[in-house]
C-alpha cells in the first residue's frame, strides 16, 4: 500500500535532547543524594520515563514514587532546556513534507511535559498535525500502542504509515505496530543492532534523499 503519513520519533531523529537529558539525569540524581553506574544514562537511551524510574529505584534502592521522580527531573530538564537544539537537517525535512502536505505525527516515549518543552524550544511544533507521548498510551516504546495511537488519529491503516527511529526500543515499536520502519541511528555502533525487519539507513546516508525517494 502506499505510504501516505511518516511518525516521527523525536529525540535522536528530529532532535538532539540527549545532552539535556543526561544532564538532568545526573542533576536529578545529586539533589536525590544517590549514585549510579557509570553508564546507566546511555544505557537507558529509548527508554520512557517510567522504565528510567524503574532503573533508578532497582540500582539506588531510593524510596521514590514515579511522580515524585518525574517532578525532580522534569524541574532539571527544564533548566538544561538551552541544551535542545533540532538535530542535523530536521527542520529542512520538515518543511519539504509540510510542503507536500504529507501528514506527520511525533510519536515519543518522553513525558507530555518533556515533548512540549522539547517543541517549544526547536520551534518544531507547527509540522505535526499531533504529538502522542508516553502519558498519551498505556504501555511505552517498544509496545506498539503509541504508533498505533498516531495511525488512528491520523485516519490511516498501519501499512500507511511509515516510522521513522533512532533507537531499537522505537523501532521494535513501529515494527510492532506493522509499520513500515527505518532505523537511521546517529553512531555507528547501533547499525549491527537493526532489528529484524527493519530498514537500516545508516547514520552517514541522507535521510531527507531517502524520504524523498519513498514518497515519489
Amino acid at each position: 500500500m502506499t505510504l501516505k503519513a511518516i511518525l516521527w520519533d523525536m529525540d535522536g531523529t528530529l532532535i538532539d535532547s540527549e545532552p539535556a537529558h543526561e544532564q538532568a539525569f545526573e542533576e536529578s540524581l545529586v539533589s536525590l543524594g544517590v549514585t549510579v553506574p557509570e553508564g546507566t544514562h546511555d544505557s537507558m537511551l529509548g527508554s520512557s520515563f517510567v522504565e528510567v524510574h524503574q532503573k533508578v529505584v532497582e540500582l539506588t534502592g531510593l524510596d521514590i514514587t514515579l511522580q515524585e521522580w518525574r517532578r525532580v527531573k522534569s524541574k532539571h530538564y527544564e533548566l538544561c532546556s538551552k541544551a535542545i537544539t533540532p538535530l542535523k537537517n530536521s527542520q529542512s525535512i520538515l518543511e519539504s513534507f509540510a510542503a507536500q502536505s504529507i501528514p506527520m505525527a511525533l510519536v515519543s516515549n518522553s513525558s507530555r511535559d518533556e515533548v512540549n518543552l522539547n517543541l517549544e524550544v526547536t520551534k518544531l511544533a507547527r509540522f505535526f498535525q499531533l504529538t502522542i507521548s508516553r502519558d498519551d498510551v498505556d504501555r511505552g516504546k517498544p509496545a506498539p500502542d503509541c504508533y498505533l495511537a498516531a495511525a488512528k488519529a491520523l485516519s490511516l491503516s498501519a501499512s500507511e504509515c511509515l516510522v521513522i527511529e533512532d533507537s531499537v526500543t522505537g523501532a521494535k515499536a513501529g515494527l510492532a505496530a506493522g509499520m513500515k520502519t527505518l532505523f537511521h541511528p546517529e553512531t555507528d555502533a547501533l547499525v549491527p543492532h537493526c532489528p529484524e525487519g527493519a530498514i537500516l539507513l545508516e547514520p552517514q546516508k541522507d535521510l531527507g534523499a531517502w524520504l524523498e525517494a519513498a514518497f515519489a
